[in-house]
Formats: C-alpha cells, structure tokens, sequence
C-alpha cells in the first residue's frame, strides 16, 4: 500500500497509556504491516531491526495491538484495510479496462456483491459482555483503550467466562492495592488472564474497622 487513513482521534484514545519509544514503535509496525501488506513475521530480531527500535520495545507492542498466529503477528484493523486497497486497486484496474469509471446512468450492481461480501467479513461481533466488565472497572487514569481491550476480549472469546472475570473484578475492586490506586490498567488485566490468579479471592478485600 502506498497510502492508508489514519484516524487521528481513534489511535490517540488507544495509544495514550504508551510512551514515546512504544508510540513510535506502534506507528513504525503500522508502517510495516500497511507496506508490505501482509502480517509481520515472527522473528522478533528481525522485526526490531526493521523499525530501528530495541527489542524489548517492539515485544511489548507487537503482545499488546497484534495478534500472534503460526504465520506472523496479525491485526484486525490492518488487514481490514489492505482488504478495502486490495479491492480498490482491482476496481480500478477493471474500469481501466472497461474505459474509465462508468456514467452515473449505468449500472455497476455487477461489482456490488464481491463489495457486500468484503464488508460482511470485516464486521466485527458486538460483545454486550464486554460492556458489563468495562462499567464493572474502577474509574482511574488506567482506563483507557476500550476498543483494544474489546477487540481482545473477543479475540479471546471470553464472552464464556464473563460471569467469572467480573466477579473477580468486583471483588478485587475492594481489594487494598485497588482502592490505593495500584489498580492495573484493564489492557494488562485482560493480557494477563488475572481472573486466573488468587489474587481475585476476598482476602485481598480491605478490612472493616
């Protein structure tokens, strides 16, 4: 690809917990996957010294916006994008063909199913269980990246266990690290799979005096 939108209002909702190194990383990924338009390889070295960033940066990134499959790190919104060019540049390649894009009389409904199809795929399963754990977290400056933390929770399918994370949550909302502002943000929370730990047992809640 030699161009892409970039949503300047989305991308600061979801980068604003990252520091400077990790927000150039992110972009200079972005860059990568946008380019080359397929996934980035595995092969962490290699990825780092592409973007010209230390390793343990570009790490941290790549767990937290990117997907990791057997073939290279996918991304959602990425590879929804190079769909959408990919089908743009074929589009325009046959009304080349065809002499230029058509009068507005003409009927093009021909090109609309293989369109309809495209978005169909990239529609994404709304979770109204993810609602209920993001209204279940403690309001802090760690609250951030909603879209990200939604696209992992269904990433991960946690919809099943839905119940048990936000019973974890409600009682480590008691709990002294907590309602001392040593809460982790919820990205962490969920990257972690915490729910598995003690730490959701009620021994943690403050004590009552």
């Amino acid at each position: 690809m030699i161009w892409y939108k970039f949503h300047i209002g989305d991308y600061l909702t979801h980068t604003v917990h990252l520091s400077d190194a990790e927000d150039l990383a992110y972009r200079r990924l972005l860059d990568l996957y946008y380019m080359s338009e397929k996934m980035i390889p595995l092969n962490h070295e290699a990825v780092a010294r592409k973007i010209r960033l230390d390793l343990d940066i570009t790490e941290s990134v790549l767990g937290e916006f990117f997907e990791r499959t057997e073939n290279g790190y996918f991304n959602h919104r990425c590879d929804a994008e190079v769909i959408k060019y990919q089908h743009q540049v074929e589009n325009n390649r046959q009304l080349g063909k065809r002499g230029g894009r058509p009068k507005k009389t003409e009927s093009i409904a021909k090109d609309n199913p293989k369109k309809i199809q495209i978005q169909k795929e990239n529609i994404k399963t709304i979770s109204s269980r993810f609602d209920e754990f993001w209204n279940n977290w403690p309001k802090s400056n760690r609250k951030v990246a909603r879209a990200a933390c939604k696209r992992k929770w269904d990433r991960q399918a946690l919809d099943a266990i839905a119940d048990k994370i936000n019973a974890v949550v409600t009682c480590l909302k008691s709990s002294v690290p907590w309602t001392t502002g040593f809460e982790p943000a919820p990205m962490t929370f969920i990257n972690q799979r915490r729910w598995e730990d003690d730490a959701g047992t009620p021994a943690l809640s403050r004590r009552v005096i």
